[in-house]
């Protein structure tokens, strides 16, 4: 009776080493994964890029240009993109969280989902849609995939780029 407890408390750490060890490897595969993905500069103009000259009517009927817009959190959305509704409320809340910068949203598509996009951004930021990517906004950006955020400065140049609205406005100090 003593060699099978024993055996079974042997077992018992061998298995709980097998299982630190597996947490281990997943989390560095998951590491190592994160790091091979394309960056945001992919999905939108590079850091230092100049936008072009573009002009689009937003929502309310507001025409807006390049030269128009101020310092800019920007963010594209697309109502069939399943990342574009997880990050939708944290570019809300990055919005409101804004002083001094103005907020732009451009939001690519043309049915239910796009309308219900809208009325979530209405409040907080200067909404365009547009019926394809390319569209002024989404060509101005060279937009590539969903969702992209970025920071552009008084005269259009792309400062900050990134999948994530929050840390992007909480890295870069916005003017007053």
């Amino acid at each position: 009776m003593p060699f099978l407890i024993a055996a079974v408390v042997v077992l018992t750490v061998l298995c709980l080493l097998n299982l630190l060890l597996t947490f281990g490897i997943v989390r560095k595969l998951r590491a190592q994964r994160d790091h091979s993905r394309p960056g945001p500069a992919a999905l939108a103009l590079p850091v230092g890029s100049t936008a072009p000259n573009f002009s689009a009517v937003t929502t309310t009927g507001e025409t807006i240009t390049r030269d128009g817009l101020g310092e800019t959190l920007f963010g594209f959305f697309s109502p069939n993109c399943p990342a574009c509704t997880e990050r939708l409320p944290r570019f809300v809340e990055a919005a409101r969280r804004e002083s001094g910068r103005e907020v732009l949203a451009v939001l690519h598509g043309d049915d239910a989902a796009t309308r219900a996009q809208a009325a979530a951004l209405r409040d907080v930021a200067r909404v365009v849609v547009e019926a394809s990517p390319d569209g002024p906004l989404g060509t101005a950006f060279a937009i590539t995939g969903y969702p992209a955020f970025g920071l552009i400065d008084a005269h259009g140049t792309v400062t900050a780029t990134g999948l994530d609205p929050e840390r992007l406005t909480a890295s870069s100090p916005s003017t007053t």
